[in-house]
């Protein structure tokens, strides 16, 4: 939270279709259906104008932000069931960033 707390007057500043739509590696957006600081709606139009070679969108009941610390079973299982396939998948263009 102290992290956050330090960048939230930048981030409410990013206009994130500024930022564009289109994107050449996979993209999701998980998050909690109760989220106060990214709402859902706006995050599901966003998620609609975006151009991907894959994506998908899931919210996590019962959840507000952090909603993958509050219900790991849930975001694992969201992780599992659609972000495994596509990296599985050889036909989907993706990007390795090495660490």
């Amino acid at each position: 939270m102290t992290f956050s707390e330090q960048i939230a007057p930048q981030a409410v500043g990013i206009d994130e279709r500024a930022e564009g739509t289109g994107f050449r590696i996979p993209v999701f957006f998980f998050q909690g259906e109760h989220d106060a600081l990214t709402p859902p709606l706006p995050v599901k139009r966003y998620y609609d104008d975006v151009t991907a070679p894959a994506k998908d969108f899931a919210l996590i009941a019962g959840c507000s932000h952090f909603a993958s610390f509050r219900n790991p079973d849930r975001f694992l299982e969201l992780m599992l069931s659609k972000v495994l396939p596509v990296l599985a998948d050889d036909t989907v263009p993706q990007r390795t960033v090495a660490l």
